[in-house]
């Protein structure tokens, strides 16, 4: 059975390759939209996932990490006496202005870290150290923006001085796959520094985040605190993790866009497939028809055009993988936040699976209604 598939399938090449170019289209095209989805979710919520807390105490109504009121930091004492509190500290994440040696300005976040900060930020190190960030006036940005921030055409070096809001600054590190949603990327100094740069008053802070002790679960914590503090909002670090994932993928249309996009892929790969498969069918007609002559059953038949589909998806999809995986491999260093891990590959050949089995259902159905008899026609 397997060798009237392979045949029917390679008789024609040109056909073949229109065929294997769409289903190559639109597994690197379905893969690269689910990588920027995945990416665009780790960026939006990088800070709450990667700070290494339990619970977040934020003004009420705050709905991302990015944007939130300031609160008095009384808050902090409040919440550090609760029982069940191994420890805890404020943070500020903030939205700014970096100016540049020529005049230019650059929006930015600046995370401002508390003395010997405990919270696992920024989560990754390409030069310099992290505690570095607590030198005065020093800061640590992501390496990707050193093109960006950089001056004349050339890369922002370590030891570059800066100003935010007309606050001096200077570079002492870069972090590393620290992104953003946002085209702001994150700037992480010290808790003295970010005041200065978001121009906040002593005594405000925008978080205060907390870690349980061993014996005692986030939840129990976070219902501690609700007992203890009024006038503000305490989430969990899944909670709030997952509300900023919505509020950036949902809330804005941007996961919208890419489902879109990602459904469009899969159509263009049913429909090529789909009609170079039954293109394939109708110009065998007499073959088909020949073979029912012969016996042999519409489910034999029907095993027959699924065979050919799935040669031509495995085909478009080891190609379309590997250019997809290399391409999400290359694309971060250009500051698309896409991510194609290998699990994600992996499922992209369920997909093309199905891609091939709904693109044959057509070629199936004219089959099924042939009748035996169109051997014996002109």
């Amino acid at each position: 059975m397997p060798p009237i598939a392979r045949r029917n399938l390679f008789h024609d090449r040109i056909k073949l390759a229109l065929a294997l170019t769409g289903i190559v289209f639109s597994v690197v095209l379905v893969t690269l939209q689910l990588g920027l989805y995945i990416g665009a979710m780790h960026n939006s919520s990088g800070v709450v996932d990667n700070a290494g807390v339990d619970v977040w105490i934020m003004q009420p109504g705050t709905r991302n990490v990015d944007m939130c009121d300031s609160m008095d930091d009384r808050r902090y004492y409040q919440a550090i006496t609760t029982p069940g509190v191994a420890w805890a500290e404020k943070l500020i994440v903030q939205f700014s202005l970096w100016k540049l040696p020529d005049g230019r300005q650059e929006s930015v976040e600046v995370v401002g870290l508390q003395p010997n900060s405990r919270l696992n930020l920024p989560w990754g190190m390409a030069v310099g150290k992290r505690k570095h960030v607590f030198q005065v006036p020093g800061l640590i940005i992501d390496e990707r923006e050193r093109s960006r921030f950089g001056r004349n055409g050339h890369l922002l070096p370590v030891g570059e001085r800066t100003e935010i809001y007309g606050h001096r600054a200077k570079v002492l590190g870069f972090c590393r796959g620290v992104g953003t949603f946002t085209t702001a990327p994150y700037v992480f100094t010290s808790f003295k520094n970010a005041l200065d740069y978001s121009l906040m008053k002593q005594g405000q802070t925008k978080y205060v985040v907390l870690k349980a002790k061993p014996d005692v679960t986030p939840e129990e914590l976070q219902q501690r605190l609700r007992a203890r503090m009024s006038g503000v909002d305490i989430y969990t670090t899944k909670e709030f993790s997952t509300a900023t994932r919505h509020y950036w993928l949902h809330g804005t249309g941007m996961g919208l866009g890419v489902i879109v996009a990602t459904l469009l892929g899969l159509i263009v790969g049913v429909v090529i497939v789909g009609q170079t498969m039954y293109s394939a069918t109708i110009e065998r007609l007499q073959e088909y028809g020949t073979l029912k002559a012969l016996g042999m059953g519409n489910l034999t038949l029907t095993g027959i055009i699924i065979r050919q589909a799935l040669i031509a998806g495995l085909l478009g999809y080891a190609v379309g993988s590997c250019i997809a995986f290399a391409v999400g491999r290359k694309l971060p260093e250009f500051n698309v936040p896409v991510e194609v891990p290998i699990w994600l590959v992996g499922g992209m050949f369920f997909i093309t699976v199905g891609i091939c089995v709904i693109a044959s259902v057509t070629s199936i159905i004219r089959v099924f209604r042939l009748e035996p008899a169109i051997v014996f026609r002109s």
